[in-house]
Parts: C-alpha cells; structure tokens; sequence
C-alpha cells in the first residue's frame, strides 16, 4: 500500500511539473504558450460604427460574434502559403485562439459573423476547420480571397440580405511572427456588404419607399485582399432586389422624419460590393409629386455626377432636396428610361470607415482620413491646404479637450476656433498654412481621452519636367494607392516598382511593398492633385499625398 501511495505521489509530482512546462503564463491578455508549439492569444475584434445612428432593422451592424475563425497563411504579400484554420473559443467571457508557432512573416484572415456555409467553385460547405482545410491545403492568400464566397442570393431577391442579422466580416492582420514574444494588435473588422439609405427633404414630395435595387452581386468574397472590385459580371452574377413581381410594395418602406420629410434610414438596403457603371446598378424609388404616385429611377452618382461603386462597410445616404417634376406612372416605363435623375436634385454624404484610421473608446470614436500628409508646395505662399477630414460620433461639448493643435510652423486655418466639431454626422476638413521655412511638424487632435496625431512633411513643388516619386514616408511598405478624381488628373500614373504603368495607372496594389508615383511633364499652367497611399506591416494607415507642379519655364 505503501508503494502506491509514493507511486500516486511521484505521478502528481510530474503533472505538476509537465502543467507548469507547458503552460508559461505570463500577464493576462498576453500570448501564453501552450505545449511544445502552441500559442494562445486573447482576440480583440472591434467593428467601427458607419459614423451614423444605427437604425431598428440594422441594430446588428456592429455586433461581433466572440467566436471568429482565424486562416493563418505563412508569408507575406497574395503568396503567402496557407497553413492552418482555427475557430476561436471563448472562455470568461474573453475570446481566445490557439495558433502554432511560426519562425517567419504571417498573416491572419480573421472571418467574423460567417453563416452557416462558405461557397467554393459553387460548392457549400460548412464552416469546420477540416473543410477549410481541405479547400485551401496548398493554397495561398490570393487564392483564398478570390475563391471563398457567401451563398448565392436568388434572383429575384425577395428580401433585403442580412436586415436585423449580424452582417458577416473580416480583417487581415500581419504579424513578424507567431510565438509568445508578439501580440494579436487590435483587429478592426470590415462589413461585408455596403448600406444605402434614401432620404427626402421636400416638402411637395413624399417618399413612400424604395421599389427596386437592380443589377447588384448575387454573392461576395468573404474578404477582398485588392478593394478592387470586378466590372462586367455578366447578367447571370446579378439580382434584382423587389418585394413582390408586380411591384406593388416596396422593398424597403420609408418612415417620416421628426423634422418633416421622409427616410429609410430604419429600413437599410444592405447590398454586396459593385462596379456600378458596368454593371448599370440603379434603385427606383416611389413617391408622390404633388398629389400624385410615380417612380424615379436614381443613378448610383455623386454630387458631382460621377458613378459611384458600392463598396464595402461604406454607408451611401442619398438625401433628396428638391423634386422638379413628374416621374414615371408603371414600373416598366421606369426601368426603360435612362437613370439620369434629371427630376430630382440631392446630395450624397458618403461614411467610409475604411477610408479613417480610428481611435475610440466605449462612448465615442475620433478617425481621421490619413495620419500623414505629404505635401509638394512652396512654404509661405498663404494658400490653405486641405491635411486630412475627421470624423466622430462624440455629442458632447464637455467633455474636456476637443482641441487641434499644431507645431511651430503651422496653422490651422479651419475649424477656424480650433475645437473639434462635435454633434455632427459630417465630415469636418482640417485646413494648414504652412508658414516661411516650413518643412516637418505635427498636428494633434485631442477629443476627452483620445489623442491622434497627424504628421506633416513638406518637400519643393514638383518642377515642370516631371518627376517619380517612390517613398512617400521613411521605411514605408506601401500596399495600395489611388489618384483620387483620376479623369481629371490623369498626369498622375501609379505603377510597380519594375516594369511600365500597367493599364491601371490610377489605381495599384502590390504584394512587395513598393510603388512608384509618375508626375507626368507639365506643358501647360500650375497643376495640383492628390494621391492616397495606404501603409502596411503592423497597424495599416494612410497617407494623403499633396503634389502641386509648376508651369514651365519661359
């Protein structure tokens, strides 16, 4: 008895011993080692809000399920090689995922609030580790991107996809490593589909509702690694959205406004991303001008009339503000008719989250369009220059600072008092003059607790003769750029680092870290644009870059 006693002892002794080996706990939320190459990380996801009020149907937008899959790919850049698929557990209330140890560069797809099934090549499978193991085993994240789809919607499309769910998300973050010396930073995930709200403000108008949402993507990828999108799918990749064949309700109903007029801001369209122009995406709404019914079909266009595309997690409001005339009596007549929304004046106030790096807390968030500016000027010209845009939801005026501030050599220009605007949905411009001898600085943002800063740096106005330009900030490892309002400044050209502009030149994405920027010779007067460059490796953030050039020399 005595044997088994010692025998019992000896074997607590080695549990004990084999537990405080594999598990080496350190603080908690930190990555602990688990076994001989396990890592356990505490995941925290955030969904930012579009920058408005959430609606009834829509109150799922930002809720996040605690349990996301996480697809590891070894690598960097659309290459890298696929490796392993988790789901995370969750445990206290907090989220955890288990991931083997990795030596080299890694990648971390995370997919959030994913349905019952993912589609590859048109087949249905259910979301466990061993199908996704099976679809993407000697796979690489390119692959990944363009291959994993939602199900199909039917066409025509009954209901709004998604109304009062949780809408499916993702995010991919790169990490240096996975072991315990290096932490999971904040994931910031993106929405799936895009949201588009009609609103009326004229008082001889009353918007019933919108009837139909025509040529919209039955499907999506589950993350797209480009934010290119597809143009031409042809008309067998396309739905109608309409509540019943013959039109006689709508598929979303308008509500009145507090302050008159009329909105579907609680009855949201949820729609995947789409190429708008190639893919002739239109809604038609109904109404009564005057007393009576008629349908307008509206273009997808901004206030400048440009074509505007769908994008993903980016909030659409199309706000009428004057109606000049009859619509069409059917449907019919409606859909034939061409989408030139010559009878009704509105403006568009688009909310890209995307498009802001944010910080935030649990009441409110402060998200700026670039944390740099890159400006080509001369200093001390008293010309004011638009740094960055700012967004927040905050609607409290005490809460503390809601200062902007910058260093020696700046000045803001506007806001004109220098206070954050507070109790707005819109977008605010922080406008900079640079004084004499101007070249590097900071702007500082302070709402409450959060702090942002934004950095600027100046280098002499591009000359006449052109130039290329290749670092747009110091070690930078550039992902993506776009010529923003390319029609107009097309001498702007974006290209690869090797090789000659490709048939894009206003928009690029590149897998190893370089761009070049093409300022084209200038022949005739002063010519000014801009370049949005997005930066990776570690917490992506984006860079707006200012080029003014000279006219030519007489």
């Amino acid at each position: 008895m005595g044997d088994i006693k010692i025998h019992i002892i000896y074997l607590l002794v080695l549990l004990t011993f084999f537990s405080a080996c594999s598990i080496k706990e350190k603080v908690p939320g930190e990555p602990v080692t688990i076994g001989e190459t396990k890592v356990r990380f505490e995941l925290f996801t955030k969904a930012g809000t579009y920058g408005l009020p959430v609606s009834r149907a829509g109150e799922n937008e930002s809720v996040v399920d605690q349990q996301p899959w996480v697809l590891v790919f070894l690598g960097t850049g659309g290459t890298a090689s696929f490796v392993e698929a988790v789901q995370a557990e969750l445990y206290n209330g907090k989220t955890y995922v288990y991931l083997e140890e990795q030596a080299g560069n890694c990648q971390l797809l995370i997919l959030a609030n994913s349905p019952n099934r993912f589609y590859m090549n048109g087949v249905g499978y259910a979301y466990t580790a061993d199908n996704l193991v099976n679809t993407l085993r000697g796979r690489d994240l390119d692959y990944a991107c363009r291959n994993l789809l939602t199900e199909a919607l039917i066409d025509p499309q009954y209901t709004v996809p998604y109304s009062g769910q949780k809408l499916p998300m993702s995010d991919l973050v790169n990490l240096s490593k996975i072991d315990a010396s290096v932490t999971i930073p904040n994931i910031q995930l993106k929405r799936i589909v895009g949201k588009i709200v009609v609103e009326n403000m004229d008082a001889d108008f009353v918007l019933e509702g919108i009837t139909v949402v025509a040529n919209v993507a039955k499907n999506s990828k589950l993350h797209n690694l480009t934010d290119a999108l597809e143009q031409n799918i042809g008309a067998e990749n396309l739905v109608e959205y309409r509540k019943d064949d013959s039109y006689a309700l709508n598929i979303v109903d308008a509500e009145e406004i507090v302050t008159g007029g009329q909105t579907t801001k609680n009855n949201p369209l949820y729609v995947y991303e789409t190429h708008s122009l190639s893919n002739d995406t239109y809604l038609v709404i109904r109404g009564q001008y005057k007393g009576e019914m008629f349908f307008y079909k509206m273009a997808l266009v901004n206030n400048d009339q440009h074509v505007l595309d769908i994008l993903r997690n980016t909030e659409y409001i199309f706000t009428i503000t004057s109606v000049r005339g009859r619509g069409f009596i059917s449907m019919a007549d409606a859909k034939a008719s061409l989408a030139s929304n010559t009878n009704l004046d509105y403006s568009i106030l688009v909310q890209e989250e995307s498009s802001y790096e944010i910080v935030s807390n649990n009441e409110y968030y402060l998200g700026v369009t670039n944390s740099h500016f890159e400006i080509y000027a001369s200093a001390a010209s008293g010309t004011a220059y638009v740094a960055f845009s700012l967004i927040t939801d905050c609607k409290s005026e005490s809460i503390g600072e809601r200062t902007i501030t910058a260093t020696s050599g700046l000045r803001i220009v506007s806001p004109v008092d220098g206070m954050i605007p507070v109790s707005t949905t819109l977008p605010s411009q922080v406008k900079i003059e640079m004084l004499a001898g101007f070249t590097s600085g900071e702007i500082e943002l302070r709402l409450g607790n959060l702090r942002k800063t934004v950095t600027v740096k100046r280098r002499e106005q591009v000359t006449s003769s052109g130039t290329i330009i290749s670092s747009f900030i110091d070690d930078g490892y550039y992902i993506s750029a776009y010529v923003e309002d390319y029609v107009n400044h097309s001498w702007l050209k974006l290209g690869p680092e090797e090789g000659e502009v490709r048939n894009d030149p206003d928009y690029i994405y590149v897998d190893n870290g370089k761009i070049k920027l093409y300022v084209e010779q200038n022949t005739s007067g002063n010519r000014e644009g801009v370049v949005y460059v997005s930066v990776g490796k570690g917490i992506t953030q984006r860079i707006k870059v200012y080029i003014t050039q000279g006219i030519p020399s007489s």
